[in-house]
């Protein structure tokens, strides 16, 4: 059987959306010293984001993966569905990047162009606190 990909995959604006079912404000909470006790709309919670799991699996549909994502951890998420919403946090994103950069070909688009590696991780962070949403593609390195 021939293993067919798409050329590219666009995830636009749902990234955030593609969370666990695994509610982690609770492990948030325990350095607080509070319980957190899930609701049953569960509209209180968050649900972790596993980016290595996900990622792999867009790679399974297509060559590259193209990301256009609203940034902006200040404001309330009004696209939340139960925990699964909640746009993705500033560390959210620094974990994402950082894992994506040691196995795939990053690039930014937006704001500006710029090739992100093992070596320019940390420039992610200056670069996130500049603008409302991000845009860039993964692709397999070779």
């Amino acid at each position: 059987m021939l293993n067919k990909r798409f050329d590219f995959v666009l995830v636009s604006k749902t990234l955030h959306h593609l969370r666990t079912e695994k509610c982690i404000v609770n492990q948030r909470e325990k350095k607080h010293k509070k319980k957190h006790k899930c609701s049953e709309d569960e509209k209180c919670c968050i649900y972790g984001f596993e980016e290595r799991e996900i990622f792999e699996k867009l790679f399974e549909l297509g060559k590259r993966v193209i990301v256009y994502e609203w940034f902006d951890p200040n404001e309330e998420d009004e696209d939340k569905v139960r925990g699964r919403g909640g746009y993705l946090t500033r560390n959210e994103w620094n974990k994402i990047f950082k894992h994506l950069c040691a196995k795939y070909k990053v690039e930014l688009t937006r704001p500006n162009l710029f090739h992100l590696n093992e070596k320019t991780p940390n420039e992610v962070d200056s670069i996130l606190r500049k603008i409302d949403y991000v845009c860039f593609y993964v692709e397999e390195q070779g």
